[in-house]
């Protein structure tokens, strides 16, 4: 079964992101202790679910994780 935008939200919170924006995406940072942007994540609106897999292994590099770590976090609960 293909993630949910929701499930990708919840990982990228639990691995320091925050929201920065939110207009037609959804644009979540990370920051370093300086304060400065480390990484930026772009998401769709809703909890539809992400139909590609090309799609979903984009969000996951511009996060900087691997799938084996997105279903670990998100089973962590």
């Amino acid at each position: 079964m293909p993630p949910r935008l929701n499930e990708f939200r919840t990982v990228l919170n639990r691995n320091g992101f925050e929201i920065a924006r939110s207009r037609d995406h959804e644009i979540w940072v990370r920051k370093n202790a300086e304060g400065r942007i480390e990484m930026r994540v772009s998401v769709s609106h809703g909890n539809a679910e992400i139909r590609t897999r090309g799609l979903f292994s984009r969000m996951l590099k511009q996060a900087g994780k691997t799938e084996q770590h997105f279903y670990e976090v998100l089973e962590r609960r």
